[in-house]
């Protein structure tokens, strides 16, 4: 690697570095919050919790546990509302969030809301979901009773915080400290929706690169999943059934995906240990999927399962990955010894699978400890999956120069193999695989070069290679339609035309001759002078599976036949030189 190579990549991750640090350090800034229209009130403090037998009073809610929530266990808190005089003409209502599990609200007894019934009525999965209870008027020091009824094993632990405002301003108080998630949430989605669009084009493309469909359902997926953790969706549609199964969904698919584009992108030399855990997430997907969608078994119980594998795979990618790069860094090979792309995708895999590690160790502690889930968050995994879909960019964007480099690579050792040195034209190697490729209708020219065994013994052998790059350079300008113009070897060559049209060819082979004589009273030794023969492939001598050498012996056999005349006028040629030697000598002597 050059050294302005390593001074340019290391400026562009140290951009990308800093672009996050930038993202992170304004999004994360209470600058932007909008101030709220009137007072927002969070009813922490003067709980009273009943859990199954237990009763007990709480200084504070989102820091009270009452264990883990199994299907079937009522949780009851009670409040007394503070005095809202304040709010008289103002519509206003209490907001929490719930998990998994039914609600009712009654203030003094009276039901004002409930929530999740109709799921339980059909078996479904109650979803994750924000509950925005309007309050009715004159509720000022009345008791606030919110019931939670689990409908699942392990559904929640601990509280949300309960907020008591108008609508707007409780809106602003959710939305404002996940300002991050939704950038790099819409960042994500838009990112992959493009990268979808594109994959059918380079699936059809000559490099056939099916990674970049992969790099798209892994941008797709974790733009989803932020966004569906945090609750965002509830902002544009009123389907907090489809938003909780799209974040079980979008997290799952997160493994197959990079696994999916570590195998087709060819970087992991154990394919078939990749393929493997690649069918196997993929499998996992669609069981679970299936088994929820025909409601043999909610989604949402198999997270435990899915913590576990996607801790081992993730180790398993880190670590094979990184042994890969050092065995690249290691080879000598002028195709892999810069291996930029590689260490973008590990350094980017790398930081996310310890962001999301520490996302889900933190996730688990919260659930099984007193402060509960939720007030978990995946502000680590939203940070390094924004790191790594770059890293992912600039992984393809390195890939693509090393792949152009490695193709410009073999064209020039192809040109090294298949081009005559002398004339620059192909050699016979290259003519023989042309040949044996030729199909449709074609003419196959075969040219001998008069002259130059008479040039070398004579004038030597520079002027005869001179005589041969002339001829060369005369055919390409002459034949700028043919398909091959090669030396087959000496003073023979071949022309391959893409066409079978007579009058096309005579007029190419005219400005041939004509190219010869002019180039002729431009020397002073050399006379460029040739014999050929031409055939096509349609040729009546021809039978059924007639093979283009067949059809090049044909155009030799023609080619011969015109160089016995120009042997004779070669001989005239001789005998005329002769004279003119004898005449030099003889004047030479008189003088003498």
């Amino acid at each position: 690697m050059s050294v302005i190579t390593r001074v340019k990549t290391a400026f562009l991750s140290l951009l990308a570095i800093a672009l996050i640090v930038l993202t992170v350090a304004v999004l994360g800034t209470s600058k932007f919050n909008t101030p709220n229209e009137f007072e927002l009130i969070q009813l922490d403090s003067g709980w009273t919790i009943s859990h199954g037998s237990e009763y007990h009073y709480i200084e504070s809610l989102v820091n009270s546990y009452t264990g883990l929530a199994n299907s079937g266990n009522i949780i009851v808190i009670r409040t007394t509302l503070p005095d809202l005089t304040s709010y008289s003409d103002i519509p206003i209502c209490i907001c929490f969030r719930s998990i998994l599990s039914t609600v009712d609200v009654y203030v003094d007894d009276a039901l004002v809301y409930t929530f999740g019934h109709d799921y339980v009525e059909k078996g479904k999965m109650i979803p994750k979901v924000y509950n925005f209870v309007p309050l009715p008027k004159n509720c000022s020091k009345k008791t606030l009773q919110i019931r939670f009824t689990a409908q699942e094993n392990s559904a929640f632990s601990g509280f949300s915080p309960v907020y008591l405002g108008t609508y707007n301003d409780i809106c602003n108080q959710l939305l404002e400290p996940k300002r991050l998630s939704v950038v790099v949430g819409i960042f994500l989605m838009m990112f992959g929706f493009i990268l979808l669009i594109i994959s059918p084009f380079m699936l059809m493309s000559s490099s056939k690169d099916t990674s970049i469909f992969f790099s798209a359902t892994t941008s797709l997926a974790m733009g989803m999943y932020i966004f569906c953790f945090n609750d965002l969706f509830w902002i544009v549609s009123d389907n907090p059934a489809l938003y909780t199964f799209l974040e079980y969904l979008s997290l799952f698919l997160i493994p197959p995906s990079i696994m999916g584009f570590v195998l087709f992108d060819g970087r992991d030399r154990n394919k078939k240990i990749v393929a493997y855990g690649f069918l196997g997430s993929l499998l996992f997907v669609l069981t679970v999927t299936l088994m929820h969608i025909f409601n043999i078994a909610h989604i949402c119980n198999f997270v435990v399962l899915f913590h576990f594998t996607v801790l081992i795979q993730g180790v398993y990618m880190v670590i094979t990955l990184t042994i890969s790069l050092r065995k690249r860094l290691k080879e000598k090979s002028e195709f892999r010894g810069v291996a930029l792309s590689t260490v973008f995708l590990v350094a980017g895999l790398l930081v996310f699978m310890i962001c999301a590690q520490i996302d889900i160790i933190v996730f688990n502690i919260l659930k099984y400890s007193a402060e509960g889930e939720q007030s978990a968050s995946i502000n680590f995994t939203t940070v390094g999956a924004l790191l790594f879909m770059i890293c992912l960019f600039l992984n393809y964007f390195y890939h693509r120069i090393e792949y152009l480099s490695e193709s410009s690579v073999k064209e020039k050792l192809e040109g090294i193999a298949y081009t005559d040195a002398l004339t620059g034209i192909a050699n016979r190697a290259r003519c023989e695989l042309t040949l044996a490729k030729l199909d449709d209708d074609y003419t196959i020219i075969s040219l001998d070069l008069d002259y130059l065994k008479y040039t070398n013994d004579n004038y030597g052998h520079t002027e005869g290679d001179h005589l041969l790059k002339g001829f060369a350079a005369i055919l390409k300008e002459s034949f700028t339609e043919a398909l091959l113009i090669g030396r087959m070897g000496g003073d023979e060559f071949i022309v391959v035309l893409p066409y079978i049209d007579e009058e096309r060819c005579e007029r190419a082979i005219k400005c041939m001759v004509d190219l010869m004589c002019f180039r002729t009273s431009k020397e002073e030794h050399i006379r460029y002078s040739a014999s050929w023969g031409y055939a096509t492939n349609k040729e009546l001598s021809f039978k059924a599976g007639a093979t283009a050498q067949d059809v090049y012996l044909l155009a030799d056999t023609k080619m011969y036949s015109m160089k016995k005349q120009h042997h004779n006028q070669s001989l005239g040629r001789l005998y005329d030189d002769l004279l003119k030697t004898f005449s030099q000598k003889g004047g030479n002597s008189n003088e003498i």
